[in-house]
């Protein structure tokens, strides 16, 4: 297994995890929204006071915003790479799928800082339910690849 994608899988997981806790603030349960009932879970299993899901919800809708012109551009450059592949074009290729690479690095600087900024604001307590979570995700994403190895 490759040490740096599951580092980075098991951040993706965190940044997923908080996320997903923190838009309770912004979708009730009741919202039909997944993102909301998800969220009203972790929210409840962090335990995250009113004020606390306020300051997240306001840096979470930071992160979208500036994250909005990024996924646009993403999107218009999948468009083009569909179109370089169906013209043969090697060279855009290659130029288009750097140009993506770099796009969705961008993403996930976005969303790692607002994880970070989130992380601030939990008490040690939280900070370590979290671990929790996450070490029951990871342990879970495991048993099922464990098996297909055999």
């Amino acid at each position: 297994m490759n040490p740096l994608r599951n580092k980075f899988a098991a951040w993706t997981a965190v940044a997923a995890l908080g996320a997903a806790s923190l838009f309770a603030a912004e979708t009730g349960t009741a919202g039909g929204h997944r993102h909301g009932r998800m969220g009203a879970f972790l929210s409840s299993q962090l335990g995250l006071t009113a004020a606390q899901q306020t300051q997240a919800k306001s840096i979470f809708q930071d992160a979208r915003q500036s994250a909005h012109p990024v996924r646009q551009q993403l999107q218009q450059t999948r468009q083009a790479l569909r179109a370089a592949v169906q013209s043969n074009n090697v060279g855009q290729i290659q130029q288009l799928a750097a140009s993506e690479g770099s796009q969705v690095g961008q993403l996930a600087a976005i969303r790692s800082t607002a994880m970070a900024k989130v992380y601030q604001i939990l008490t040690p307590d939280q900070q370590q339910k979290l671990a929790s979570l996450r070490q029951a995700r990871r342990a879970a994403h495991q048993t099922p690849s464990a098996g297909a190895e055999n």
